[in-house]
């Protein structure tokens, strides 16, 4: 077996039960990848491009760019050396930093930010690293922006949310909602959805949401 064919094996590790399932591995994996994936189409690269220039298989990266698989340390380094990117500015906004009074506390400044500009959304997530069972985050959604054209689902569990401002457009199972300033809402974390902002002006959300698979000791975060 050649070099290039081992180390193609070493990276198809087995996909877990979530991946075979369709769902994101975490919040964490879900963004990350689609952060690689916006890098690699600002670059004009194609999935079998860069894949063979990383020497792994095109399932392997489709699987990360989706949020399906998480990238091994050494994935990372191939990819942020693909994209003439550093490691840390791939990882900064997607870690937890230790926070104070043992995780309980998360100080301003110091939230993951995530910024997803070819769907037109931010996010700050305010949980701090002690928090086991619920997360906080706020969404910032520009004029258009949207989760895309697909309904998805992440996992068990519950997520309420509220319009802070502007207007936000959700799709749950087969209905339509549109959500106006001060409107809240609730759904569980299993039911397909899709969201965007059809107004004129950005929309703020705050969502909150319950990790049945946290509190039970799985890391598994979950995405609005």
């Amino acid at each position: 077996m050649s070099r290039a064919a081992s180390e193609r094996r070493a990276h198809a590790l087995p996909p877990s039960p979530l991946a075979l399932a369709g769902r994101p591995e975490s919040a964490v994996d879900l963004w990350l990848g689609q952060q690689l994936r916006q890098l690699r189409k600002q670059q004009g690269r194609s999935l079998a491009d860069v894949a063979r220039s990383c020497g792994m298989s095109l399932g392997l990266l489709s699987q990360i760019e989706r949020g399906l698989s998480s990238a091994s340390v050494k994935v990372l380094h191939l990819l942020a050396r693909e994209f003439r990117v550093s490691v840390n500015s791939l990882l900064r906004n997607a870690e937890h930093t230790e926070g104070e009074d043992d995780g309980r506390v998360a100080r301003a400044g110091t939230h993951r930010y995530i910024d997803l500009k070819e769907k037109g959304i931010s996010k700050e997530m305010y949980t701090p690293p002690a928090c086991r069972s619920m997360d906080l985050c706020r969404a910032s959604i520009e004029p258009g922006g949207s989760t895309g054209n697909e309904l998805f689902v992440t996992g068990q569990g519950e997520q309420i949310g509220v319009v802070l401002k502007g207007s936000l457009e959700l799709w749950v199972g087969d209905r339509v909602i549109l959500l106006n300033e001060g409107d809240s809402f609730c759904y569980a974390s299993s039911t397909p959805r899709r969201w965007r902002n059809p107004g004129s002006q950005t929309t703020e959300v705050i969502w909150a949401i319950s990790n049945i698979n946290q509190a039970s000791g799985d890391d598994t975060q979950q995405a609005p």
